[in-house]
């Protein structure tokens, strides 16, 4: 099979699903229009727009009512729906094997329906058993188990073609890093996948904390895997299930059965000692093992390293892979090249985002470790990744100064973002109310701060002669506020600046209620990573205010703790990592008031302010930073003065004990109310 320059591929997919399988087909459609194919989604039963799952439609792909036959075309159909496709269709067919056990399901369906009236096997065959010896049909395996099943049923190997699939991307960036701290003695497992035989697994242990993985979105079940240590899978395995490869990804351990895909090595390739055939004699066994892991959870996660790593490499393999059984090399199709920071943070969501908007366009991301050396190689780069233009979401880590000079002298349009100051001053964690002042050899803060992320012998003169020269040469710069680009405007006048403001890609639920603000007593929380930039210090030290007056006020910190500042901790709850889309309903969950956002830099957005407003929750803030700015436009919060001696740290005080009053429980309530006035994308 090979595409020519007349084909057109068709993709058959369930009609207005969202499951394992329609996702995959859809990560087909939009690698393969990414590569420059012609290619439309066909919908079953309804073969229209409505017909797209509102989950798929940042793919924006073709849709076709109906199939153009002809030698050259291609029809792509999922093992589940074989049996719709007439057999004198006149085009070149591919079965894609997502699942095994599902096909067998559909079979015995037909056979049972066809049992019930056996005349009918004197008039006419059983439909579409004979797609495993038709030599009409191409075979795709999204696992080695289907690859086996074909083999065994002589299915041959020339017509047999290895098209797997991968996590969602942003999932995998989001796990890149294995994170083990915070978790609980939590075996977790899929209710719906071997119950019977895991039911009796519980009923022997009793003792342990067993927790299904049930009623829950996709970004809850990834944060209840983050928490847990241990994830089991006795289910049938049809194919290479999703849930397992998150649980691993999310850093659980992983046991599971011999069924199906998790039979080989190739599927599930975990140690040996993680399988069990699931017996009746083999359950003291698993229950000890399953104690073992608890029990030596770091050292024994550290095991799936290798698994983890195959994992995430599936996309790029996916790619490959897809290429091979099409029978075609990437067209040579003008690409995007983006420049990103290792850091994460907001630049890293606005940068999930970015990609996630522009799934369909074609896009090569470029990270610090992977930069181009020097003109020569930057030239190189761009000549075989084909770019035609290129987008700097951040150069922290890049090689600065040759990175800059090689962009300006490809003569190729980039655009810049400034997500922060960093164009301003290398010190991405400023506390100096972004005066940026040309006495920064003298100022005691400015000879510590780059004394200890080794630039004592910085020239800032130059450093940003360098970046003026750069943004200047831009083909477009873009800031999130006017706040930010007012700052930075202060110092490089000429460079025009776009302001485009950051809009949150998840659909955020108002769920304040009033009875938060009526609690005897009363809940703060902070927003985001606990750390000295986005202002702990304030809620360290308000945490012990509060215990020595002992008032009816309880601290949460909804989010990770980076550990970079001393202080008394004992007595707040941190929730650990959470997943952005998961803001409403954690705040929801801790009965929050009122949300802290006390960041002692100025902030060029603050996404978390944003999450809390939309979420409809009230906003505490210092009088700095675009955040600031956006509070006082909606009336939605309270805005402490920092320029005082203390910091603005008595001012706190005096506005947590107002908060405590009646009246200041009627402000809360008026401020929830103002948080309509701000809407997704407002300044």
């Amino acid at each position: 099979m090979e595409l020519t320059a007349n084909s057109k591929v068709y993709i058959m997919c369930p009609g207005n699903a969202h499951t394992g399988g329609p996702t995959l087909l859809h990560q087909l459609g939009a690698r393969l229009q990414a590569d420059g194919v012609d290619v439309a989604m066909y919908y079953y039963p309804v073969s229209t727009k409505s017909s797209v799952h509102p989950h798929y439609r940042h793919y924006s792909l073709p849709v076709a009512e109906c199939i153009e036959v002809g030698i050259d075309n291609i029809l792509i159909v999922p093992e589940t729906l074989i049996f719709l496709v007439p057999r004198d269709l006149r085009i070149q067919r591919v079965v894609w094997w997502l699942s095994v056990d599902n096909w067998w399901s559909r079979v015995r369906r037909y056979v049972e329906c066809y049992d019930e009236t056996v005349e009918s096997f004197a008039v006419k065959p059983l439909p579409f058993l004979g797609v495993l010896d038709s030599p009409s049909f191409m075979h795709w395996t999204q696992s080695e188990y289907a690859r086996q099943f074909l083999l065994i049923n002589d299915v041959p190997q020339e017509r047999i073609f290895e098209v797997g699939d991968y996590l969602d991307e942003v999932f995998l960036t989001r796990n890149k890093t294995l994170v083990k701290a915070g978790r609980k003695n939590i075996v977790a497992f899929n209710p719906r996948k071997g119950w019977e035989f895991t039911r009796k697994l519980i009923e022997k242990s009793m003792d342990l904390a067993w927790r299904p993985v049930e009623n829950m979105t996709p970004t809850q079940v990834e944060e209840f895997l983050h928490s847990v240590k241990v994830y089991v899978d006795f289910g049938n395995h049809p194919g290479k299930d999703r849930i397992p490869r998150e649980a691993v990804m999310a850093g659980c351990c992983l046991l599971t059965g011999k069924r199906g895909a998790a039979a080989n090595d190739v599927d599930i390739p975990i140690p040996s000692d993680l399988k069990f055939d699931d017996t009746e004699e083999n359950i003291p066994a698993i229950v000890a093992k399953i104690r073992e892991l608890l029990a030596n959870y770091e050292q024994e996660v550290e095991r799936l390293a290798d698994y983890r790593h195959k994992i995430s490499q599936e996309p790029e393999l996916f790619t490959r892979q897809v290429r091979a059984a099409l029978g075609y090399k990437q067209k040579n199709v003008a690409q995007e090249l983006i420049l990103s920071l290792d850091a994460g943070g907001g630049t890293e969501v606005f940068l999930q985002g970015y990609l996630q908007n522009n799934a369909s366009r074609n896009i090569v991301l470029l990270r610090p470790h992977q930069a181009p050396k020097d003109k020569a190689e930057w030239q190189a780069f761009v000549y075989e990744h084909n770019i035609n233009h290129i987008v700097v979401n951040h150069l922290l880590g890049f090689p600065l100064y040759e990175t800059m000079t090689a962009l300006s002298q490809l003569g190729m349009s980039y655009t810049v973002f400034l997500h922060d100051y960093f164009c301003m001053c290398p010190n991405t964690s400023l506390d100096c109310r972004a005066l940026y002042c040309h006495g920064y050899r003298s100022h005691e803060y400015c000879r510590y701060i780059f004394n200890v992320r080794g630039m004592k012998d910085i020239n800032l003169e130059e450093y940003r002669r360098r970046f003026y020269d750069f943004l200047l040469g831009a083909d477009k710069v873009i800031a999130p506020t006017h706040y930010a680009a007012g700052i930075i405007n202060s110092l490089y006048h000429d460079v025009n600046i776009t302001v485009n403001p950051h809009k949150l890609q998840n659909n955020y639920k108002r769920t304040f209620k009033r009875d938060f603000a009526q609690e005897e007593t009363l809940t703060l929380a902070f927003l985001g990573t606990f750390c000295t930039q986005k202002g702990a210090r304030y809620f360290l030290q308000l945490n012990s205010w509060i215990k020595r007056r002992k008032l009816p006020v309880r601290l949460i910190v909804i989010g990770e703790d980076a550990g970079d500042l001393n202080g008394d901790r004992q007595g707040i709850f941190f929730t650990g990592r959470y997943v952005q889309s998961d803001v409403s309903r954690l705040l929801a969950l801790y009965q929050t008031a009122i949300v802290l956002i006390p960041s002692a830099c100025p902030e060029t957005y603050c996404y978390t302010a944003s999450e809390a407003i939309l979420s409809g929750y009230p906003v505490l803030t210092m009088n700095l930073g675009a955040q600031a700015l956006r509070v006082q436009k909606a009336d939605c919060g309270w805005i402490i003065n920092r320029d005082t001696p203390d910091r603005g740290q008595l001012s706190l005080q005096r506005l947590v004990r107002y908060f405590l009053t009646p009246k200041g429980r009627q402000e809360i309530l008026k401020k929830a109310v103002n948080t309509q006035n701000f809407h997704n994308g407002m300044e």
